[in-house]
Protein backbone atom coordinates (compact mmCIF):
# COMPACT_ATOMS: atom_id res chain seq x y z
CA UNK A 1 0.00 0.00 0.00
CA UNK A 2 2.85 2.39 0.86
CA UNK A 3 4.53 1.67 -2.48
CA UNK A 4 1.31 2.42 -4.30
CA UNK A 5 0.90 5.66 -2.35
CA UNK A 6 4.50 6.62 -3.14
CA UNK A 7 3.95 5.97 -6.84
CA UNK A 8 0.76 8.00 -6.80
CA UNK A 9 2.48 10.87 -4.99
CA UNK A 10 5.42 10.80 -7.42
CA UNK A 11 3.02 10.77 -10.35
CA UNK A 12 1.16 13.72 -8.86
CA UNK A 13 4.38 15.72 -8.47
CA UNK A 14 5.51 14.75 -11.98
CA UNK A 15 2.17 15.79 -13.43
CA UNK A 16 2.31 19.19 -11.73
CA UNK A 17 5.92 19.76 -12.72
CA UNK A 18 5.45 18.63 -16.30
CA UNK A 19 2.63 21.10 -16.79
CA UNK A 20 4.22 23.94 -14.81
CA UNK A 21 5.75 26.93 -16.58
CA UNK A 22 9.06 28.21 -15.15
CA UNK A 23 7.42 31.54 -14.39
CA UNK A 24 5.14 29.76 -11.91
CA UNK A 25 8.08 29.92 -9.53
CA UNK A 26 6.78 33.45 -8.92
CA UNK A 27 3.47 33.29 -6.95
CA UNK A 28 1.93 36.09 -9.06
CA UNK A 29 2.01 33.93 -12.18
CA UNK A 30 0.23 31.02 -10.46
CA UNK A 31 -2.97 33.00 -10.13
CA UNK A 32 -3.87 32.68 -13.80
CA UNK A 33 -5.60 29.50 -15.02
CA UNK A 34 -3.55 27.30 -17.33
CA UNK A 35 -4.26 27.68 -21.05
CA UNK A 36 -2.41 27.76 -24.36
CA UNK A 37 -2.69 31.56 -24.54
CA UNK A 38 -1.27 31.89 -21.04
CA UNK A 39 1.69 29.63 -21.91
CA UNK A 40 2.48 31.72 -25.00
CA UNK A 41 2.33 34.96 -23.02
CA UNK A 42 4.50 33.49 -20.27
CA UNK A 43 7.04 32.28 -22.83
CA UNK A 44 7.12 35.75 -24.38
CA UNK A 45 7.81 37.25 -20.94
CA UNK A 46 10.54 34.65 -20.41
CA UNK A 47 12.03 35.59 -23.79
CA UNK A 48 12.15 39.24 -22.75
CA UNK A 49 14.02 38.18 -19.61
CA UNK A 50 16.53 36.22 -21.70
CA UNK A 51 16.97 39.24 -23.99
CA UNK A 52 17.76 41.53 -21.08
CA UNK A 53 20.16 38.93 -19.66
CA UNK A 54 22.04 38.55 -22.96
CA UNK A 55 22.19 42.29 -23.52
CA UNK A 56 23.50 42.90 -20.01
CA UNK A 57 26.28 40.34 -20.50
CA UNK A 58 27.62 41.94 -23.69
CA UNK A 59 26.55 45.59 -23.30
CA UNK A 60 29.97 46.73 -22.11
CA UNK A 61 31.67 45.47 -25.29
CA UNK A 62 29.16 46.96 -27.74
CA UNK A 63 29.73 50.41 -29.28
CA UNK A 64 27.03 52.94 -28.38
CA UNK A 65 26.01 53.33 -31.99
CA UNK A 66 25.20 49.62 -32.31
CA UNK A 67 23.30 49.15 -29.02
CA UNK A 68 19.85 49.44 -30.60
CA UNK A 69 20.78 47.02 -33.38
CA UNK A 70 22.32 44.60 -30.88
CA UNK A 71 19.26 44.84 -28.63
CA UNK A 72 17.03 43.86 -31.59
CA UNK A 73 19.33 40.93 -32.45
CA UNK A 74 19.31 39.78 -28.84
CA UNK A 75 15.52 40.11 -28.76
CA UNK A 76 15.04 37.92 -31.83
CA UNK A 77 17.50 35.31 -30.59
CA UNK A 78 16.02 35.34 -27.07
CA UNK A 79 12.48 34.84 -28.44
CA UNK A 80 13.69 32.02 -30.67
CA UNK A 81 15.35 30.37 -27.68
CA UNK A 82 12.33 30.83 -25.40
CA UNK A 83 9.84 29.40 -27.91
CA UNK A 84 12.24 26.60 -28.87
CA UNK A 85 12.39 25.57 -25.23
CA UNK A 86 8.60 25.86 -25.06
CA UNK A 87 8.20 23.65 -28.14
CA UNK A 88 10.67 21.06 -26.81
CA UNK A 89 8.83 20.90 -23.49
CA UNK A 90 5.54 20.36 -25.35
CA UNK A 91 7.15 17.64 -27.46
CA UNK A 92 8.70 16.03 -24.39
CA UNK A 93 5.34 16.01 -22.64
CA UNK A 94 3.73 14.32 -25.63
CA UNK A 95 6.46 11.67 -25.96
CA UNK A 96 7.71 11.18 -22.39
CA UNK A 97 4.89 12.54 -20.25
CA UNK A 98 3.84 9.22 -18.71
CA UNK A 99 7.42 8.17 -17.97
CA UNK A 100 8.26 11.61 -16.61
CA UNK A 101 5.43 11.51 -14.08
CA UNK A 102 6.72 8.25 -12.58
CA UNK A 103 10.46 8.92 -12.90
CA UNK A 104 12.77 9.67 -9.99
CA UNK A 105 13.10 13.38 -9.25
CA UNK A 106 16.74 13.45 -10.42
CA UNK A 107 15.75 12.00 -13.79
CA UNK A 108 13.23 14.80 -14.03
CA UNK A 109 15.95 17.29 -13.05
CA UNK A 110 18.16 15.90 -15.83
CA UNK A 111 15.23 16.25 -18.23
CA UNK A 112 14.76 19.87 -17.20
CA UNK A 113 18.49 20.41 -17.78
CA UNK A 114 18.62 18.73 -21.20
CA UNK A 115 15.54 20.43 -22.67
CA UNK A 116 16.65 24.04 -22.06
CA UNK A 117 20.19 23.25 -23.25
CA UNK A 118 18.86 21.80 -26.51
CA UNK A 119 16.42 24.68 -26.77
CA UNK A 120 19.18 27.27 -26.45
CA UNK A 121 21.23 25.74 -29.28
CA UNK A 122 18.18 25.25 -31.50
CA UNK A 123 16.83 28.72 -30.71
CA UNK A 124 20.19 30.35 -31.39
CA UNK A 125 20.40 28.71 -34.82
CA UNK A 126 16.86 29.84 -35.62
CA UNK A 127 17.45 33.34 -34.27
CA UNK A 128 20.68 33.92 -36.21
CA UNK A 129 19.02 32.57 -39.35
CA UNK A 130 16.16 35.02 -38.93
CA UNK A 131 18.46 37.97 -38.24
CA UNK A 132 21.03 37.34 -41.00
CA UNK A 133 20.24 34.33 -43.22
CA UNK A 134 23.19 34.94 -45.51
CA UNK A 135 25.84 34.96 -42.77
CA UNK A 136 24.17 32.34 -40.58
CA UNK A 137 25.95 29.33 -42.12
CA UNK A 138 29.45 30.77 -41.62
CA UNK A 139 28.74 32.51 -38.33
CA UNK A 140 27.05 29.79 -36.28
CA UNK A 141 29.74 27.15 -36.11
CA UNK A 142 32.74 29.32 -35.23
CA UNK A 143 34.45 28.48 -31.92
CA UNK A 144 33.64 31.84 -30.37
CA UNK A 145 29.94 31.51 -31.22
CA UNK A 146 29.78 27.94 -29.94
CA UNK A 147 31.40 29.09 -26.69
CA UNK A 148 28.92 31.96 -26.36
CA UNK A 149 25.99 29.63 -26.98
CA UNK A 150 27.35 27.13 -24.45
CA UNK A 151 27.63 29.88 -21.85
CA UNK A 152 24.05 31.00 -22.63
CA UNK A 153 22.87 27.38 -22.42
CA UNK A 154 24.47 26.95 -19.00
CA UNK A 155 22.91 30.16 -17.74
CA UNK A 156 19.43 29.43 -19.07
CA UNK A 157 19.46 25.78 -18.05
CA UNK A 158 20.77 26.67 -14.61
CA UNK A 159 17.98 29.19 -14.07
CA UNK A 160 15.29 26.75 -15.23
CA UNK A 161 16.65 23.80 -13.23
CA UNK A 162 16.87 26.03 -10.17
CA UNK A 163 13.25 27.06 -10.77
CA UNK A 164 12.29 23.40 -11.15
CA UNK A 165 14.02 22.33 -7.92
CA UNK A 166 12.52 25.19 -5.92
CA UNK A 167 9.05 24.51 -7.30
CA UNK A 168 9.28 20.78 -6.62
CA UNK A 169 10.48 21.40 -3.09
CA UNK A 170 7.50 23.68 -2.55
CA UNK A 171 5.11 21.07 -3.99
CA UNK A 172 6.63 18.36 -1.80
CA UNK A 173 6.25 20.55 1.28
CA UNK A 174 2.58 21.21 0.42
CA UNK A 175 2.04 17.51 -0.19
CA UNK A 176 3.60 16.60 3.16
CA UNK A 177 1.40 19.16 4.90
CA UNK A 178 -1.69 17.79 3.14
CA UNK A 179 -0.68 14.23 4.10
CA UNK A 180 -0.22 15.26 7.73
CA UNK A 181 -3.62 16.93 7.75
CA UNK A 182 -5.21 13.90 6.12
CA UNK A 183 -3.58 11.56 8.64
CA UNK A 184 -4.78 13.80 11.46
CA UNK A 185 -8.35 13.73 10.17
CA UNK A 186 -8.12 9.97 9.66
CA UNK A 187 -6.91 9.52 13.24
CA UNK A 188 -9.77 11.63 14.53
CA UNK A 189 -12.23 9.64 12.45
CA UNK A 190 -10.84 6.32 13.70
CA UNK A 191 -10.92 7.51 17.30
CA UNK A 192 -14.51 8.59 16.82
CA UNK A 193 -15.44 5.26 15.27
CA UNK A 194 -13.65 3.37 18.06
CA UNK A 195 -15.59 5.34 20.64
CA UNK A 196 -18.80 4.62 18.77
CA UNK A 197 -18.02 0.88 18.61
CA UNK A 198 -17.44 0.89 22.35
CA UNK A 199 -20.79 2.57 22.90
CA UNK A 200 -22.49 0.23 20.45
CA UNK A 201 -21.17 -2.80 22.34
CA UNK A 202 -22.84 -1.57 25.52
CA UNK A 203 -26.62 -1.60 25.73
CA UNK A 204 -27.77 1.17 28.04
CA UNK A 205 -28.24 -0.61 31.39
CA UNK A 206 -31.41 1.09 32.54
CA UNK A 207 -33.07 0.45 29.15
CA UNK A 208 -32.20 -3.26 29.37
CA UNK A 209 -33.24 -3.53 33.04
CA UNK A 210 -36.53 -1.72 32.43
CA UNK A 211 -37.35 -3.92 29.45
CA UNK A 212 -36.61 -7.14 31.36
CA UNK A 213 -38.55 -5.86 34.36
CA UNK A 214 -41.54 -5.16 32.09
CA UNK A 215 -41.25 -8.67 30.63
CA UNK A 216 -41.20 -10.21 34.12
CA UNK A 217 -44.21 -8.13 35.14
CA UNK A 218 -46.16 -9.35 32.09
CA UNK A 219 -45.43 -13.06 32.45
CA UNK A 220 -48.50 -13.81 34.59
CA UNK A 221 -51.10 -11.20 33.49
CA UNK A 222 -50.14 -11.14 29.80
CA UNK A 223 -47.77 -13.97 28.86
CA UNK A 224 -48.19 -13.36 25.12
CA UNK A 225 -47.09 -9.74 25.46
CA UNK A 226 -44.16 -10.87 27.62
CA UNK A 227 -43.12 -13.30 24.89
CA UNK A 228 -43.38 -10.60 22.20
CA UNK A 229 -41.38 -8.20 24.38
CA UNK A 230 -38.56 -10.72 24.79
CA UNK A 231 -38.59 -11.56 21.07
CA UNK A 232 -38.29 -7.88 20.14
CA UNK A 233 -35.54 -7.43 22.73
CA UNK A 234 -33.62 -10.33 21.15
CA UNK A 235 -34.11 -8.79 17.68
CA UNK A 236 -32.87 -5.44 18.96
CA UNK A 237 -29.82 -6.94 20.67
CA UNK A 238 -28.98 -8.97 17.57
CA UNK A 239 -29.24 -5.90 15.31
CA UNK A 240 -27.19 -3.77 17.71
CA UNK A 241 -24.46 -6.41 17.96
CA UNK A 242 -24.29 -6.74 14.17
CA UNK A 243 -23.97 -2.95 13.85
CA UNK A 244 -21.13 -2.85 16.40
CA UNK A 245 -19.07 -5.23 14.26
CA UNK A 246 -19.21 -3.30 10.99
CA UNK A 247 -17.70 0.01 9.91
CA UNK A 248 -20.64 0.68 7.64
CA UNK A 249 -23.68 -1.16 6.35
CA UNK A 250 -26.72 -0.53 4.14
CA UNK A 251 -29.30 1.85 5.56
CA UNK A 252 -31.70 -1.09 5.71
CA UNK A 253 -29.61 -2.55 8.57
CA UNK A 254 -30.05 0.67 10.55
CA UNK A 255 -33.77 0.62 9.76
CA UNK A 256 -34.00 -2.94 11.11
CA UNK A 257 -32.35 -1.83 14.36
CA UNK A 258 -34.69 1.16 14.67
CA UNK A 259 -37.72 -1.00 13.92
CA UNK A 260 -36.77 -3.50 16.64
CA UNK A 261 -36.24 -0.62 19.10
CA UNK A 262 -39.55 1.05 18.24
CA UNK A 263 -41.46 -2.21 18.54
CA UNK A 264 -39.95 -2.70 21.98
CA UNK A 265 -40.95 0.80 23.01
CA UNK A 266 -44.40 0.29 21.49
CA UNK A 267 -44.98 -2.73 23.72
CA UNK A 268 -43.90 -0.65 26.73
CA UNK A 269 -45.87 2.50 25.82
CA UNK A 270 -48.86 0.76 24.26
CA UNK A 271 -51.14 2.88 22.09
CA UNK A 272 -49.26 6.04 23.07
CA UNK A 273 -46.59 5.22 20.44
CA UNK A 274 -47.27 4.83 16.73
CA UNK A 275 -44.62 4.82 14.07
CA UNK A 276 -44.23 4.60 10.30
CA UNK A 277 -41.09 3.92 8.25
CA UNK A 278 -40.92 4.96 4.59
CA UNK A 279 -37.67 4.13 2.81
CA UNK A 280 -37.18 3.94 -0.94
CA UNK A 281 -35.40 0.90 -2.33
CA UNK A 282 -32.52 3.04 -3.65
CA UNK A 283 -32.02 4.69 -0.25
CA UNK A 284 -32.20 1.35 1.62
CA UNK A 285 -29.13 0.08 -0.27
CA UNK A 286 -26.91 3.08 0.51
CA UNK A 287 -24.11 2.26 2.96
CA UNK A 288 -23.43 4.56 5.88
CA UNK A 289 -21.81 4.30 9.32
CA UNK A 290 -24.05 2.57 11.87
CA UNK A 291 -25.97 4.20 14.70
CA UNK A 292 -26.53 7.52 12.96
CA UNK A 293 -30.31 7.36 13.32
CA UNK A 294 -30.69 5.57 16.65
CA UNK A 295 -29.87 8.66 18.82
CA UNK A 296 -32.44 10.71 16.90
CA UNK A 297 -35.20 8.16 17.44
CA UNK A 298 -34.30 7.79 21.10
CA UNK A 299 -34.47 11.58 21.54
CA UNK A 300 -37.84 11.68 19.79
CA UNK A 301 -39.27 9.22 22.30
CA UNK A 302 -37.48 10.42 25.45
CA UNK A 303 -37.92 14.16 24.89
CA UNK A 304 -40.92 14.27 22.59
CA UNK A 305 -43.44 11.47 23.08
CA UNK A 306 -42.93 10.17 26.63
CA UNK A 307 -43.56 13.61 28.24
CA UNK A 308 -46.82 13.88 26.22
CA UNK A 309 -49.83 12.30 27.90
CA UNK A 310 -51.38 11.11 24.65
CA UNK A 311 -48.05 10.08 23.11
CA UNK A 312 -47.80 10.52 19.36
CA UNK A 313 -46.35 9.39 16.06
CA UNK A 314 -42.82 8.94 14.73
CA UNK A 315 -42.17 8.90 10.97
CA UNK A 316 -38.82 7.85 9.50
CA UNK A 317 -38.48 8.67 5.77
CA UNK A 318 -35.42 8.18 3.55
CA UNK A 319 -34.94 9.12 -0.11
CA UNK A 320 -32.11 10.04 -2.48
CA UNK A 321 -32.14 13.67 -3.58
CA UNK A 322 -29.53 15.58 -5.59
CA UNK A 323 -26.63 13.27 -4.81
CA UNK A 324 -27.44 13.02 -1.09
CA UNK A 325 -29.15 10.50 1.15
CA UNK A 326 -32.00 12.54 2.61
CA UNK A 327 -33.39 11.21 5.92
CA UNK A 328 -36.15 12.89 7.93
CA UNK A 329 -37.22 11.69 11.39
CA UNK A 330 -40.24 13.58 12.66
CA UNK A 331 -42.47 13.21 15.71
CA UNK A 332 -45.66 14.75 17.02
CA UNK A 333 -44.40 15.09 20.58
CA UNK A 334 -44.24 18.11 22.87
CA UNK A 335 -41.80 19.98 20.60
CA UNK A 336 -38.19 21.05 20.70
CA UNK A 337 -38.46 23.91 23.21
CA UNK A 338 -40.30 21.92 25.85
CA UNK A 339 -39.11 18.42 25.06
CA UNK A 340 -35.39 18.87 24.53
CA UNK A 341 -34.36 22.09 26.20
CA UNK A 342 -36.00 21.44 29.55
CA UNK A 343 -34.46 17.99 30.06
CA UNK A 344 -30.85 17.68 31.22
CA UNK A 345 -28.66 16.46 28.41
CA UNK A 346 -31.55 16.52 25.99
CA UNK A 347 -29.49 18.16 23.26
CA UNK A 348 -26.19 16.37 23.91
CA UNK A 349 -26.97 13.33 21.78
CA UNK A 350 -27.86 15.41 18.75
CA UNK A 351 -24.89 17.71 19.33
CA UNK A 352 -22.53 14.72 19.39
CA UNK A 353 -24.20 13.36 16.28
CA UNK A 354 -23.68 16.67 14.49
CA UNK A 355 -19.98 16.59 15.40
CA UNK A 356 -19.72 13.01 14.19
CA UNK A 357 -21.27 13.88 10.84
CA UNK A 358 -18.90 16.84 10.47
CA UNK A 359 -15.92 14.55 11.19
CA UNK A 360 -17.12 11.92 8.70
CA UNK A 361 -18.33 14.11 5.84
CA UNK A 362 -17.01 17.62 6.43
CA UNK A 363 -19.19 20.37 4.99
CA UNK A 364 -21.01 17.92 2.70
CA UNK A 365 -22.93 16.34 5.58
CA UNK A 366 -25.61 18.24 7.44
CA UNK A 367 -27.95 17.76 10.40
CA UNK A 368 -30.76 20.24 10.96
CA UNK A 369 -33.53 20.43 13.57
CA UNK A 370 -36.82 22.28 13.19
CA UNK A 371 -40.15 22.51 15.02
CA UNK A 372 -43.13 21.09 13.17
CA UNK A 373 -46.05 23.40 12.52
CA UNK A 374 -48.49 20.90 14.08
CA UNK A 375 -46.26 20.13 17.05
CA UNK A 376 -43.19 18.02 17.53
CA UNK A 377 -39.76 18.10 15.95
CA UNK A 378 -38.26 17.13 12.59
CA UNK A 379 -34.60 16.16 12.35
CA UNK A 380 -33.14 16.10 8.84
CA UNK A 381 -29.93 14.34 7.80
CA UNK A 382 -28.24 14.98 4.45
CA UNK A 383 -25.43 12.51 3.78
CA UNK A 384 -23.36 12.85 0.56
CA UNK A 385 -23.30 9.79 -1.68
CA UNK A 386 -20.02 8.44 -3.11
CA UNK A 387 -19.63 9.26 -6.84
CA UNK A 388 -20.06 5.59 -7.79
CA UNK A 389 -23.35 5.44 -5.90
CA UNK A 390 -24.53 8.71 -7.48
CA UNK A 391 -23.97 7.26 -10.94
CA UNK A 392 -25.83 4.01 -10.23
CA UNK A 393 -28.53 5.13 -7.82
CA UNK A 394 -30.00 8.02 -9.72
CA UNK A 395 -32.57 10.25 -8.07
CA UNK A 396 -35.67 9.01 -6.28
CA UNK A 397 -38.85 10.18 -7.91
CA UNK A 398 -42.43 10.33 -6.66
CA UNK A 399 -43.00 6.99 -8.43
CA UNK A 400 -39.97 5.27 -6.88
CA UNK A 401 -40.68 2.06 -4.96
CA UNK A 402 -40.95 2.74 -1.22
CA UNK A 403 -40.98 0.29 1.66
CA UNK A 404 -43.55 1.48 4.16
CA UNK A 405 -43.77 -0.08 7.64
CA UNK A 406 -46.70 1.37 9.63
CA UNK A 407 -47.21 0.41 13.28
Amino acid sequence: MNQIQTSVTAASHGDKMASAHPLELIPFFRAWPSSMAREVVYTFILGVGFCLLFFALYASSIPRGRMAEQLWIDFVIAMAIAFSIHALYALGEALLGRWLRLAHRWWRALYYLAVPTSGVFAGYVIGITLVNPAAARHHIFTPSVILSVAIAAVLVSGVLVFAYLIRERELLAKQRLADEQRRGLESERRALEAQLRMLQAQVEPHFLYNTLANAVGLIQPAPERARLLLEHLIDYLRATLAASRSADAPLQGEIDTITAYLMLMQLRMGERLRFRIEVTDAAANVSLPPMLLQPIVENAISHGLEPKIDGGDIVVAATIEAGHLHIVISDTGVGFQIGVSSKPGGGVGLSNLRERIAALYGGDGKLSIADNAGGGVSVTLRIPLPPSVQQTSGLDTPNAETTCIPH
